[in-house]
């Protein structure tokens, strides 16, 4: 890559993306809507303070603040007391954003009071240049700087914008590519120049990769080093349970993570009779969960479920509702949006209801 043209100094710039602040996803049960907001908000308080820890002097924040637009006043709110955080450590912020209009994301008004001090448009080509440290950054979102020759260190924001395809090689003279679009960090080549995913910062129900964001130490001998830093307040408690006898059996082994940990994934495999599994009732055991504050995951896809009366042959055959489920949980992955999950959501607990009161779908292949 072609090294920062500054030939003294060292910077520390932090990248994070994809905290929508205010997303309460249709796919969630209502009890966990606004859990899933909270933590979306302790996600990026998270990232300021390790940033600021880390002694970054600045954050690019892509793909939006915001999951509304116009954001709710509250939601607003939260992120001016969020970014005090970065504006006591000297932090310089930069947002990626919807372009300032009637449908405003509520980052130009957060420039406005001066808790961001640079926006970047996702939609359209745009640059600026900004100093941070011993360095003047250029950053841009597609095309050429529109001032280069003042920047020592260039680098392009991919925000997929217009790439179905993926990545596309630089369109300026970018020394380094920045994709906030990936589900996990990574470095890799572009042609001749450097590409380095951030992750993804905060909660996601269709990204199941370790949240976190990425710090670049910039040096005029090395160029940019990256480093992943995980999202402390939402790195995921793991339980896995095999062939549990009994639902009271897997509820006493959650009990204690509940209220101490902000996600839970719990993995049920093996066989389990349907006795059993009515006794784990999953949506009893996640509002439970919610009220504690803790986001708890089931994760059902090598469970089988089957009447202990039934024959050998029978044995293996998924519960319904269990076999439902499992179907629903993969078309929630692939749903492109909120109204289709919010639909997938909806059908999953009608079949639900209707197997209940129907003796005769108890068990299928």
């Amino acid at each position: 890559m072609r090294i920062v043209r500054s030939l003294e100094g060292r910077a520390r710039l932090a990248v994070a993306a994809g905290f929508q602040l205010g997303a309460c996803p249709a796919a969630l049960p209502p009890v966990q809507r606004d859990l899933f907001s909270a933590l979306t908000h302790r996600a990026f308080v998270d990232v300021l303070e390790q940033s600021a820890r880390a002694g970054c002097q600045g954050l690019i924040c892509g793909q939006g603040l915001f999951a509304e637009s116009p954001p709710s006043l509250e939601n607003v709110r939260a992120a001016m007391a969020s970014l005090r955080i970065a504006r006591r450590a000297g932090m310089t912020v930069v947002a990626i954003g919807e372009p300032p209009g009637l449908a405003s994301d509520g980052t130009d008004f957060l420039a406005d009071v001066g808790l961001v001090d640079a926006l970047l448009t996702a939609q359209a080509p745009d640059s600026v240049v900004v100093p941070v440290a011993d360095f003047q950054i250029g950053l841009v979102t597609g095309g050429a700087i529109a001032d280069g020759d003042a920047a020592d260190l260039v680098i392009e924001i991919s925000t997929g914008e217009g790439q179905p395809g993926g990545l596309s090689l630089p369109a300026g003279s970018a020394d380094l590519v920045v994709d906030t679009c990936a589900d996990r960090a990574s470095l890799e080549r572009l042609g001749d120049v450097p590409t380095v995913a951030t992750g993804w910062a905060g909660p996601s129900l269709e990204r199941r990769t370790e949240p976190g964001f990425v710090i670049l130490d910039i040096d005029p001998s090395t160029g940019a080093t990256p480093s992943f830093v995980p999202t402390e307040v939402l790195r995921p408690a793991r339980l896995s349970f095999a062939s549990p006898r009994s639902g009271s059996e897997v509820a006493n082994l959650i009990a204690p993570e509940l209220g101490t940990v902000g996600i839970l994934d719990v993995e049920l495999h093996g066989q389990m009779s349907r006795a059993a599994w009515h006794e784990v009732d999953p949506p009893r055991l996640i509002e439970e969960a919610a009220s504690a504050g803790t986001l708890l995951r089931f994760a059902i896809d090598e469970l089988q479920v089957a009447d202990a009366q039934q024959p050998a042959s029978a044995s293996t055959r998924s519960s319904f509702l269990v076999n439902a489920r499992r179907v629903s949980e993969r078309l929630l992955a692939a749903a492109d949006d909120d109204d289709e999950r919010a639909l997938v959501t909806a059908a999953r607990a009608h079949v639900a209801d209707i197997a209940r009161r129907r003796e005769s779908a108890k068990v299928v292949s």
